[in-house]
């Protein structure tokens, strides 16, 4: 693990000076999308998995927080098998305020029970299920939509229940 390299690429859903700003100042590769388009950043979801140069894929989106051993464990859960999948806080309007999802792996994704913060997905795999959907679904793409279809095509899934980080 101490020799894990990763490509940081940001796609950006139209001209965005301050994600190429912050993607150069990380040394990252930004890839902005000229057209809008997608629901909830699915076609740019779709580009990453594209342009990605690694094995494996992850999705690190702007309203997470992450642990700095968030990385070295998707990768840890995921290395040999299709799919990895980590645990993460997620704030709800509960008295308890947060939740931790998945809160009881049973091997398949649940609705409302997934965010794509917890998947380290092989990006051979990702290829064979674009986010975007043609026509578009009457309600907007969601993680667990994505997942689910991924689950159709019965991947190897390995669970690690090690918190990664907040979804806020």
């Amino acid at each position: 693990m101490g020799n894990l390299r990763c490509e940081h690429l940001v796609v950006s859903d139209g001209i965005d000076p301050q994600a190429r700003w912050l993607a150069r100042e990380a040394g990252a590769r930004c890839i902005e999308r000229l057209e809008p388009g997608g629901q909830w950043g699915s076609l740019a979801r779709d580009v990453g998995i594209r342009e990605a140069a690694g094995r494996y894929v992850c999705f690190w989106d702007d309203d997470n927080l992450y642990e700095p051993h968030a990385l070295a464990c998707l990768f840890a859960a995921a290395v040999d098998v299709d799919v990895g999948v980590v645990q993460t806080r997620y704030r709800c309007r509960t008295r308890a305020g947060q939740i931790t999802i998945p809160r009881q792996w049973n091997g398949t994704f649940q609705q409302g029970d997934v965010d794509t913060m917890c998947v380290c997905v092989r990006q051979e795999l990702a290829l064979r299920e674009a986010w975007e959907q043609h026509p578009p679904p009457t309600r907007p793409t969601t993680d667990w939509n994505w997942l689910h279809r991924l689950e159709q095509l019965q991947p190897r899934v390995r669970f690690v229940p090690i918190v990664i980080g907040w979804h806020l």
